[in-house]
């Protein structure tokens, strides 16, 4: 429960950070979707898949777990056929036969639509292995010095005892996933600890590393990055404090999107890329580049791909090469991308999850909703935050605030063992969570 909780807490602070609101966004009746539906350990996967459209390609997809399947191994090339529900049985890659979790994507080919999961890599496809006696929480490090293009010191928290873990590097964005092998160490007695370790020498000249701490099962992990530079920090501009910003003003569908900057540092070259909802813009399409001048609060109006044509939501980044980078996302539609918020209403709604009977229900409680609007009740695979889900009822919030609800969980999604549930309304409003589907408390 306690990482449930922790778990609950950074889906909160993701919706806090990503929060947009646009009203009457035109949206899709369904999002094609999968669940794992057997697991023969090292050798194969088989799915069922819901609400596939017909008659397209998509590419299947492995990788590490937590990769979401992005750039991963392509395993297969399937057609759709009539599209909806079927099975599909595919090979777990060499590379990937031993690892503990595996992510699995289905990314289409002449389509914007994709699909992604994961899968405990055992053939029972069953629950997580069991904890060390008395251990609770997740392990954590922060970085404490670096000595440039040769090692860094961390700071370690709340390591499970007696494990063995890798220490792995690669480069900034990619959380260590896959990275060059530094060391590996025994975690002892658990708990904290200090240690130094070799920067790659691959990633000499690098500006920022990402270091990963990975038990040899791949159960338990924690990473952070860092500064390839004395002082871990930020590359100084002179006279400039603070992060630069943006926020959205309009779109034209298909076509532009404007921006509004906010504390830009001066005389900088940033690229502007574009990318699938979700990714942050890394990795991005490049649209241009632009200079910040005098920096600060400034309006820009840059084109929207031809690739990135009927995406939904679409990521947008502004990055300079010294490592300053903001992003943001908009929807794909012609609007301002604004909400005028009933009158006196503030913040965001959220909820969190009070009880669950096991296939049957979920209780939540809700926080900060805001009043006199309609509400649909989804329900869907774990990852999809709810997204095309199966609606399960809808409410008006009436007064607004806080409240209790129970909602029946769906006939398809039992035997799931976490489940996705989200709220979300016809105004732009929404809040989204999950649950173990098991009985409690």
């Amino acid at each position: 429960m306690k990482k449930q909780k922790f778990l609950i807490l950074l889906s909160t602070l993701m919706l806090l950070f990503s929060l947009a609101v646009s009203p009457k966004v035109a949206q899709g009746s369904t999002y094609p979707t999968f669940s794992i539906t057997s697991v023969e350990k090292g050798v194969n996967v088989t799915i069922y898949t819901y609400n596939m459209p017909a008659g397209k390609q998509f590419k299947v997809l492995m990788g590490e777990f937590g990769t979401l399947g992005i750039g991963g191994i392509q395993v297969a090339t399937i057609d759709t056929g009539a599209g909806g529900s079927f099975y599909g049985t595919f090979l777990i890659p060499d590379a990937l036969k031993d690892r503990l979790r595996v992510a699995i994507r289905l990314e289409g080919i002449d389509t914007v639509y994709y699909a992604y999961n994961w899968f405990w890599n055992n053939t029972s496809g069953g629950t997580e292995p069991v904890t060390p006696p008395g251990y609770t929480g997740i392990p954590t490090f922060s970085i404490l010095s670096v000595e440039k293009d040769t090692s860094v010191t961390i700071k370690a928290y709340n390591f499970p005892a007696s494990t063995d873990f890798k220490v792995l590097m690669g480069k900034m964005w990619t959380q260590g996933i896959g990275g060059i092998e530094v060391t590996t160490f025994n975690s002892g007695a658990g708990g904290g600890f200090e240690a130094t370790y070799s920067i790659p020498a691959a990633l000499a000249g690098e500006q920022r590393i990402a270091i990963r701490l990975e038990s040899s099962t791949g159960y338990y992990y924690a990473y952070n990055w860092f500064w390839n530079n004395p002082s871990g920090t930020t590359p100084t501009i002179p006279g400039y404090t603070g992060i630069p910003t943006f926020s959205i003003k309009s779109v034209v569908t298909d076509t532009s999107v404007t921006i509004l900057t906010n504390n830009f540092p001066k005389d900088l070259d940033f690229k502007v890329l574009m990318g699938k909802m979700w990714t942050q813009g890394v990795g991005g399409i490049e649209v241009t580049t632009i200079n910040s001048g005098t920096g600060g609060s400034f309006e820009a109006i840059f084109n929207i791909p031809a690739a990135l044509a009927g995406e939904q939501r679409i990521a947008i980044r502004l990055e300079a090469a010294n490592g300053y980078y903001a992003y943001n996302w908009f929807w794909n539609n012609t609007t301002s991308g604004t909400v005028t918020p009933p009158s006196g209403y503030t913040g965001i709604p959220t909820f969190s999850i009070q009880a669950v009977v096991k296939d049957s229900s979920v209780t939540i409680k809700a926080y900060n909703f805001p009043p006199g609007y309609d509400f649909k009740v989804l329900m869907g695979m774990m990852w999809t935050q709810g997204i095309g889900g199966i609606e399960v009822t809808s409410f008006n919030s009436g007064a607004g605030g806080n409240f209790e609800a129970t909602y029946a969980i769906p006939a398809a999604l039992a035997g799931q063992q976490r489940i996705a549930v989200r709220l979300e309304s016809t105004g732009g409003y929404y809040a989204y969570n999950w649950f173990w589907n098991n009985t409690y408390p």
